[in-house]
């Protein structure tokens, strides 16, 4: 099969869940499809994609994106005043629309697959099946961060919401499918994107990488990881900071809380102290995770599924998690982890796992035979391609039953009654 596969910014050396997903999802295409890749990158990215991914060699059409090294704030700022989204207006580029054109005059692709709705924007003349890997629903996610306190972002999330709206509607609605990651996410869209088919393709986890090791853990102490500069995950660990790890404390003064991330932002960084370990972006993850007591997920916003659930699971590691925080994963409250929303429930949940091996250990042998049955990205990428030969076979019964003289319509209530 050969699919033009589209992506918003290199997935190299992947740190958080965006890039992640898109990663392993194209590790899956270059061992299984015949892929070119087109986007945004640097010349160096390029480089070293070609170096990971060698099939890719000659297939790759790569730009920088011309807004990387603008102001950000300004834009955001500029962004209040205009009627599109900031998030359109940072992923607008003639140059790649050249490179669209260009790619499809000379090449015939059966499915052309958006990473995010940015890049689905675009003009693409081609008869090829056209696909949104939706992350998440965009719309909704900046929904709620509307409930950040600062009145400027509060103003701007709100907006977004707005803008965004009908925007990723508009987009959604002239795709073949949209692929999801949770049937909360399929949920919204059938509102709003109705004619549309939606696939669940979740997020998973290398379970080869995140592998659980025999370390002695450190006794009474907790690990988050996250990118810090996405607004769910610094809400999350402010509210954690504020609500949650004062009660730990007072019953577990030698607790330690390390927070692992990319950009933490200094209302989280200037925390630090001999219980909070603000360690910022860490090469590997992973022996922080061993050494933990415990896992924590304390989001309250956000959308899509969180990989940082997979990979705690992955890792048998006990995990405390707001519903939020696990949403759209098959985890159960007292069965693969301790699910709280309320602040003095998720301290008494994780104070529970410092003392109850017996339950932790079942939490995290549970925890781990699901992901192992359901969320490898070797399962996922099986479903994706399930995904294609369905829609491809639903367009060749329609070219069929339209070369016969038959209507769209009637063939697609055939197909469905089918």
């Amino acid at each position: 099969m050969k699919i033009l596969y589209l992506i918003p910014y290199s997935p190299v050396n992947p740190t958080f869940g965006g890039a992640l997903r898109i990663y392993h999802l194209l590790e899956h295409l270059c061992n299984n499809h015949d892929v070119t890749v087109a986007g945004f990158s640097t010349a160096e990215e390029e480089k070293e994609l070609v170096k990971k991914f060698p099939m890719l060699e000659g297939k790759t059409h790569l730009i920088p994106n011309p807004h990387k090294n603008k102001s950000r704030r300004w834009l955001l700022f500029k962004s209040l005043f205009t009627a599109h989204s900031f998030w359109y207006q940072i992923t607008q580029s003639e140059q790649l629309q050249q490179t669209f054109d260009q790619l499809l005059d000379h090449q015939n692709f059966d499915v052309i697959q958006s990473e995010f709705p940015v890049l689905a924007w675009y003009r693409y003349n081609s008869s090829a099946i056209k696909i949104i890997d939706a992350h998440n629903v965009e719309y909704d996610n900046f929904r709620r961060m509307t409930k950040v306190k600062n009145p400027f972002k509060k103003l701007f999330y709100y907006l977004e919401w707005y803008k965004f709206y009908r925007e990723e509607t508009r987009v959604c609605s002239k795709q073949d499918a949209l692929f999801v990651t949770s049937e909360r996410d399929i949920s919204i869209f059938n509102e709003t994107v109705t004619e549309v088919p939606k696939y669940l393709i979740p997020n998973g986890v290398d379970m080869n990488y995140f592998q659980p090791k025999e370390v002695t853990q450190k006794p009474h102490s907790i690990v988050f990881v996250g990118m810090m500069k996405y607004v769910p995950n610094y809400d999350g660990i402010n509210y954690f900071l504020d609500e949650i790890f004062p009660g730990i404390l007072e019953q577990y003064p030698d607790c330690t809380f390390t927070i692992i991330g990319k950009n933490p932002p200094p209302s989280i960084s200037r925390r630090a102290n001999k219980n909070i370990n603000v360690a910022g972006f860490v090469e590997d993850t992973r022996p922080y995770i061993d050494e933990a007591s415990v896992y924590v997920v304390p989001l309250r916003m956000g959308g899509g599924t969180r990989l940082k659930i997979m990979e705690a699971l992955s890792m048998k590691k006990p995990l405390v998690t707001t519903s939020i925080g696990c949403e759209g994963i098959d985890v159960e409250d007292r069965k693969t982890a301790l699910v709280a929303d309320d602040p003095q429930a998720f301290a008494e949940a994780v104070m529970e796992l410092f003392e109850n091996k017996e339950l932790a250990d079942r939490l995290t042998e549970q925890g781990y035979e699901l992901v192992l049955n359901k969320y490898g990205w070797e399962n996922i990428g099986k479903q994706m391609d399930t995904a294609y030969r369905e829609l491809i076979g639903q367009k060749l019964h329609l070219n069929k039953f339209r070369r016969n003289g038959g209507n769209v319509q009637e063939s697609k209530i055939r197909t469905e009654q089918n």
